[in-house]
């Protein structure tokens, strides 16, 4: 049984789901079936401890690449260490970067099919650092999560937490308009060089796993919700925590369906970049060394 020697940290919203569905055909490479255990950023997973980590997500972990891909380590200010701390100096981590605007927006959409964002967009942005200080103050992890849209975009400030502990070498950064979208086969074989394996293997890559969605029962998932009661008995009668995870969400998979939502206008797009973004990846670009290929 061994842990993961390979991250995929995110950005969240920025197509990890589909790299991950693409490189776990891969024979070489080990991902837990649930896609985001969550362990070294959620502060109650954290607790739980390393041996708990290894026991629920990597028992059968046997290949040359094992995997751990939730994006959200990439925004949690105490991930790098922890990572580093229980996983050593040489892991390596990928970070797929969009559009910062893109991001925010699908990021936006998630948290308001799911019911837990109220406001417009634009107001949701003019909000965000004083709930985020709310949520920070009340120890509420999960909606400091879902209501950060701008700072999830601040890629500079995430990766300058990540370089404390590791170099450059560590990490191969992927432009998601123009490499993930537009040229993907040369980018899963960069990432598969990256990563010292064979890209000699046929893999489907022309694959779209979360796409924007709606929900089709709000009942359902107002049950889904509330972890109370079902909760338990789920637990009771499924002990393995992973296997729950893949039912919660093969569940709540099936009770959305696909939509195109409301396009952002491009003029208000540039405006929400310079306002919020344009700094922050300016810096990104002159610490990693990768052209983005944004408003700039």
């Amino acid at each position: 049984m061994s842990l993961p020697n390979f991250m995929c940290l995110g950005a969240a919203k920025s197509g990890t789901t589909t790299l991950y569905d693409i490189l776990r055909q891969h024979p070489d490479i080990y991902i837990p079936r649930f896609k985001e255990p969550h362990f070294f950023d959620i502060p109650e997973n954290y607790k739980n401890g390393i041996e708990w980590y290894k026991t629920n997500y990597f028992r059968n972990a046997n290949k040359r690449i094992i995997a751990d891909f939730t994006p959200s380590y990439f925004f949690e200010k105490e991930s790098p260490k922890r990572i580093f701390k229980n996983l050593g100096k040489d892991m390596k981590f990928v970070v797929i970067l969009r559009n910062p605007v893109d991001r925010a927006y699908s990021h936006y959409l998630h948290s308001k099919r799911d019911e837990y964002e109220s406001l417009s967009f634009n107001n949701a942005l003019e909000n965000e650092n004083v709930r985020l200080l709310k949520y920070q103050d009340q120890n509420d992890y999960l909606s400091y999560l879902r209501k950060s849209y701008v700072h999830q975009g601040l890629y500079a400030e995430m990766l300058q937490r990540y370089l404390v502990y590791y170099s450059l070498e560590n990490f191969l950064f992927i432009d998601f308009e123009e490499e993930f979208l537009n040229n993907r086969k040369n980018t899963i074989n960069t990432i598969l060089a990256f990563l010292e394996l064979d890209n000699s293997i046929d893999l489907k890559i022309n694959l779209k796993s979360n796409p924007a969605s709606k929900q089709r029962s709000r009942i359902l998932k107002r049950v889904m919700k509330n972890r109370g009661l079902w909760k338990r008995v789920l637990k009771f009668l499924v002990p393995s925590i992973q296997l729950r995870q893949i039912i919660r969400n093969k569940i709540q998979r099936a009770n959305i369906s696909s939509f195109t939502p409301e396009r952002l206008d491009d003029k208000f797009k540039i405006e929400l970049f310079d306002r919020y973004f344009k700094e922050d990846i300016i810096n990104f670009e002159k610490i990693s060394k990768k052209k983005l290929s944004w408003y700039l």
